[in-house]
């Protein structure tokens, strides 16, 4: 029984490896080769894209970036058709659900940095080459013109 389980698992992982990650891992390697012109704004505080570290895969079931224009940014793009959006806007620490644990803010520095600078851009196996170029031209635009 147990073997017959491990099989099941792993066929399991198979498949969503196949059918989940690996779209996603493809089409964050265009976002990649499509976002080069964002290798300028790396080594400034306008914006930090997501990173694979070596050897490892990423399911970018969220592409989230940080900037300090967070909230700017995700208006222009908006105004521009592009759907962004901010998930975990206040940080645990914040909460009031976790105020009992006598948690402090300065426990948690990063948390509370990116509570205010993370932005999520469209991600899903179904966006297309173009979307991106279009997500990133924008993106590319409004930092220009600040």
């Amino acid at each position: 029984m147990g073997c017959n389980n491990c099989w099941c698992i792993g066929k399991m992982t198979e498949c969503i490896n196949d059918k989940f990650l690996n779209p996603h891992f493809k089409i964050f390697k265009s976002i990649e080769s499509l976002v080069k012109d964002f290798e300028n704004l790396k080594n400034n505080d306008h914006i930090i894209l997501p990173t694979i570290r070596e050897n490892t895969k990423h399911s970018f079931h969220l592409f989230v970036i940080r900037s300090d224009k967070r909230n700017e940014l995700s208006k222009y793009l908006n105004e521009n058709g592009i759907e962004t959006a901010v998930h975990y806007p206040v940080a645990l620490v914040n909460m009031p659900a976790y105020a009992y644990l006598e948690i402090q803010p300065s426990d948690y520095p990063n948390s509370i940095e990116y509570q205010d600078k993370i932005l999520s851009l469209p991600m899903y196996p179904e966006l297309t080459e173009e979307q991106i170029t279009y997500v990133s031209n924008k993106i590319n635009f409004f930092f220009k013109s600040i």
